[in-house]
């Protein structure tokens, strides 16, 4: 002990070496700040994004600032050993219905336009009447854009805010998802119903 303590000291008495130990410091400093603060780059691995992110692509992630959005893509932390990257699909005290492949939020039909065309959305077990997932305080409900091959909220339930870590920067020109005309059918029925205009549906629509 007494000759590491030795060793030590001559080595702290030694000024290149003290300079040398206080750069690998501010280094490890720096990229833990730049990690923490300003964010890191992710690769995706899997499908579940696709066709917005592939396999293989990297992704930007950034420390979670402001609200968390509907739309927001976003890592979290699943339970497994990386992030998992989803989408912000239902926020805190919002009932998700699923309904012969739409989305509904409050009964009200979802329109997502950074989806292709013929997308759907079924629950995880195919069940004639859909499925229902009613979101608590501080609770998000997430899916991949690749609603076929995706294990998401409609598998592991609406997740906790604390679960998401990293937000991804979205597109200058992207359209986020907004509910549109159409509400659930009535109990019995099987067609969807137009929904009152209101002024925030109003705004959506223009």
């Amino acid at each position: 002990m007494k000759q590491i303590c030795r060793l030590m000291q001559k080595v702290w008495g030694n000024l290149p070496c003290r300079m040398a130990i206080a750069a690998a410091f501010a280094v490890v400093l720096g990229v833990g700040a730049g990690h923490a603060f300003i964010g890191s780059v992710y690769v995706v691995e899997g499908t579940s994004m696709e066709p917005t992110y592939s396999e293989g692509m990297r992704l930007y992630g950034t420390p979670i600032t402001t609200p968390v959005e509907r739309g927001d893509v976003v890592l979290l932390d699943d339970g497994n050993k990386d992030y998992a990257v989803k989408r912000i699909i239902g926020l805190p005290g919002e009932t998700i219905q699923l309904w012969r492949g739409c989305v509904f939020i409050n009964k009200q039909l979802l329109i997502e336009p950074y989806l292709p065309k013929h997308t759907y959305t079924c629950p995880m077990e195919p069940v004639h009447r859909g499925a229902t997932f009613i979101l608590g305080e501080g609770e998000y409900f997430v899916l991949g854009d690749n609603r076929s091959c995706s294990a998401d909220s409609r598998a592991y339930g609406p997740v906790q805010r604390k679960q998401i870590k990293r937000r991804v920067p979205l597109p200058n020109d992207f359209v986020c998802a907004y509910c549109g005309r159409y509400t659930l059918p009535l109990p019995g029925t099987t067609v969807m119903r137009p929904a009152p205009i209101t002024r925030a549906t109003a705004k959506a629509i223009l």
